[in-house]
């Protein structure tokens, strides 16, 4: 016999929450622990890799004591990437107006080289995918950050102080594939501009860079590049810092440079900031050569709910 009821209820396909147009003043500032390494909760990466001139790179890379990787096939070129993510780190302490969960976005302008005192000892006989799936497990080659922008002002901070990173705040709107969200969807969509702070929203086409990747269509090869080497430049002491990054799970990777259309678009701004003009010299309209992401695995899933007095 079926039961009258039905099994489950109507939930509507989509949710109503509040919007905010939040700014933010500092109420002061508080010492926070610092202990390594630093844990993220949940994170997913979109890298884009470009061929670029090493003799450009050179000009970013010579004064800081730091080379451009050479590649076996690269002729007189090398990588520049950028790594946009969204993340969510869990600090274990908070208050009102601090619930202890830290979400934050970045980007990373990268070039990938290496410590000039170290150069005896880096490989040059990895070919550019070699490298992008991971061959190079001297770890010698990182990625230095030319430019971090990140719209945490607590994150800002920490990866100033604690990772000398070239880092400062800025403001993002995104739209990327989520299990949350569609996770169908293949076109990642962001906007990187300067924090609108205490003059209110900035000029809708003074943002910095937009980008657009879409993999509808394209094949992945997995792999494990982790870990990153991530390469900074200490002001104080003139030397080179670097950290390692593990990322916890496999990483696809694209090779788009022989795509029928490639599927990466930037788009700059009207920016002022010297990161919009240096990813326009690093980078520019020049065609990706490849795109890699990773996605970390969720923890919980709670499912849909149902009539429990059947």
């Amino acid at each position: 016999m079926t039961h009258p009821k039905a099994p489950l209820p109507v939930v509507p396909p989509t949710f109503t929450a509040p919007k905010f147009d939040v700014t933010v003043k500092p109420a002061g500032t508080m010492n926070l622990p610092g202990y390594f390494p630093f844990y993220y909760a949940g994170i997913q990466s979109i890298w884009v890799y470009w061929r670029v001139e090493r003799s450009l790179l050179d000009q970013y890379l010579r004064e800081k004591g730091m080379q451009p990787a050479r590649f076996s096939d690269g002729g007189d070129t090398g990588l520049v990437n950028i790594n946009f993510f969204n993340a969510a780190a869990l600090y274990g302490f908070g208050q009102p107006g601090n619930p202890g969960v830290g979400g934050f976005n970045e980007t990373e302008v990268n070039i990938v080289g290496y410590a000039s005192a170290v150069e005896a000892s880096v490989p040059t006989s990895y070919t550019l995918r070699e490298f992008i799936s991971g061959a190079d497990q001297t770890k010698r080659i990182g990625v230095y950050r030319v430019w971090v922008a990140c719209d945490n002002a607590v994150a800002v901070a920490a990866g100033q102080q604690r990772y000398f990173e070239n880092k400062f705040l800025v403001d993002y709107a995104y739209n990327v594939p989520n299990l949350n969200n569609n996770p169908a969807q293949a076109e990642y969509q962001w906007t990187c501009s300067e924090a609108a702070g205490a003059a209110g929203t900035p000029d809708p086409d003074a943002f910095i860079y937009r980008g657009n990747v879409n993999l509808a269509g394209l094949t992945p090869v997995p792999g494990n590049p982790s870990e990153w080497i991530d390469l900074s430049f200490d002001t104080g002491s003139k030397r080179v810092v670097a950290s390692r990054r593990n990322y916890f799970g496999l990483v696809d990777t694209f090779f788009v440079d022989g795509a029928p259309a490639n599927p990466v678009r930037l788009e700059f701004g009207n920016s002022k900031h010297p990161m919009r003009a240096d990813m326009e010299r690093l980078i520019g309209n020049r065609p990706a050569f490849a795109v890699q992401r990773f996605v970390s695995a969720p923890v919980i899933a709670e499912a849909s709910p149902y009539y429990a007095d059947l």
